[in-house]
C-alpha cells in the first residue's frame, strides 16, 4: 500500500475540517469544487464569476452602442441598446430589459431602500438589428481596406440583405455630466502659456535634465 506524503496527509486534514466546520444537514444540496488535490464546499470558497479563457467567445460581432433584439429568454421580442459588455462572461447588459430588484442603503434617492438594475443576458440571446429592414439578422465579418487612408479593420455584414453594419460610438454617459469647481475654465485652456523659440525645448530645463538619458546623444 503506498504511504501518503505529510504534504498530502496535512491537505487532507485542512479538507475534513472545512467539512466538519460546516456540518450541513442536508449534504446532497452543497456542490464540491476541486482546488488543487482537495475538494471545498462553495459554502467555504464561492465559484468565480468569470468563465475560464477556453471558454469565453474569441471573435465578438456584438459591442456597445449597438441596437439588438432579444430572441430568447422572457424579455424576447424587446429592442434595446447595448449598454455593457462583459467579455469574461460571455454576457450583455441591455439597456431597460432584464431588470431584477437589489437592496441597498437608504437615502434620500432611495427611500424604499430597493433599485432596479439591468442584469446581464448571454450574447447569444440577442440578435443585431439589420438597419435596412428593421429585424434581427445574424452577420458575418470582412475585412475592408479604406482607399483613402490604407488603413484596413473589420466590418459587419448583415447575412440576410448584405447591409453595412457600422458601429455606434455610446456617448449617453454625457448625459449625466455636471459642470463642478474643480472644471478647468476654457479661458485657462485657451490662455498661450508657451511659445516655441529655436534651440528652446518645449519643456522646462529642469524637466529636461531629469528626462535626459546620457547614453542618448540626441539631447
Amino acid at each position: 500500500q503506498e504511504v501518503k506524503s505529510e504534504e498530502l496527509q496535512n491537505l487532507d486534514e485542512v479538507a475534513a475540517a472545512a467539512w466538519s466546520d460546516l456540518a450541513p444537514t442536508h449534504a446532497g444540496r452543497i456542490k464540491r469544487i476541486k482546488v488543487g488535490l482537495i475538494q471545498v464546499s462553495t459554502r467555504v470558497m464561492p465559484r468565480p464569476n468569470t468563465l475560464p479563457k477556453e471558454q469565453r467567445l474569441k471573435k465578438w460581432k456584438i459591442v456597445r452602442g449597438d441596437e439588438v433584439m432579444v430572441i430568447s429568454g422572457k424579455e424576447r421580442g424587446k429592442i434595446g441598446t447595448i449598454s455593457e459588455v462583459s467579455r469574461k462572461t460571455n454576457g450583455v447588459y441591455v439597456r431597460g430589459l432584464n431588470l431584477a430588484f437589489k437592496n441597498v442603503p437608504k437615502d434620500d434617492e432611495t427611500p424604499s431602500g430597493k433599485i432596479q438594475k439591468e442584469m446581464p443576458i448571454h450574447v447569444t440571446n440577442v440578435a443585431l438589428i439589420d438597419p435596412s429592414t428593421n429585424r434581427p439578422t445574424k452577420v458575418r465579418l470582412e475585412s475592408y481596406q479604406d482607399p483613402t487612408t490604407g488603413k484596413r479593420e473589420k466590418r459587419r455584414y448583415s447575412l440576410a440583405t448584405g447591409t453595412y453594419i457600422p458601429k455606434k460610438m455610446d456617448l449617453s454617459y454625457q448625459r449625466v455630466w455636471k459642470d463642478s469647481d474643480f472644471d478647468t475654465t476654457p479661458e485657462m485652456v485657451n490662455a498661450v502659456t508657451f511659445e516655441t523659440a529655436p534651440g528652446v525645448p518645449p519643456f522646462p530645463e529642469d524637466l529636461m535634465r531629469e528626462v535626459k538619458n546620457r547614453y542618448k546623444k540626441h539631447y
